[in-house]
């Protein structure tokens, strides 16, 4: 699957709300796939939201460990803290930024069962899923 690159509108436009989980579910799917196929041993803080594969929904996929995933549908940030400059890659833009990124948040989701979630999560992560957040809110660079 192709990741979609900046001009595209998608990544500039909000992401439609879940209410339909079992598309959720082939979107999360996919995004796995994608990413499963990039991470490495030793790779860190990965991420990757929904309209950056062109759909526009509000599911994102957070690696956790290698290999292993988080699936979260219509995440919001409830709180977020200690605020840094920081070097930031995106898969759906050339090069590297510099981004104003939080190193603790805590956000709210649900699962593919529906299931709501509040986690913290924090350093890279933190940073990372915060971009994803960011593109299912039609935001590139925050």
């Amino acid at each position: 699957m192709q990741i979609i690159q900046f001009p595209n509108k998608i990544l500039t436009t909000p992401s439609i709300k879940v209410t339909d989980y079992k598309k959720a579910s082939e979107v999360a799917d996919k995004l796995v796939n994608v990413i499963r196929e990039i991470d490495k041993p030793f790779t860190f803080d990965l991420g990757m939201a929904a309209p950056q594969l062109g759909v526009s929904s509000r599911v994102l996929v957070l690696r956790m460990s290698y290999q292993n995933y988080t699936v979260m549908i219509n995440p919001e940030i409830i709180e977020q803290k200690w605020t840094i400059i920081t070097p930031s890659k995106c898969f759906s833009l050339k090069g590297i930024y510099l981004i104003k990124a939080r190193l603790w948040m805590k956000v709210k989701y649900y699962d593919l069962n529906k299931k709501q979630h509040t986690q913290i999560v924090t350093g890279g992560k933190a940073i990372t899923l915060q971009q994803e957040i960011d593109h299912i809110n039609g935001k590139l660079l925050h």
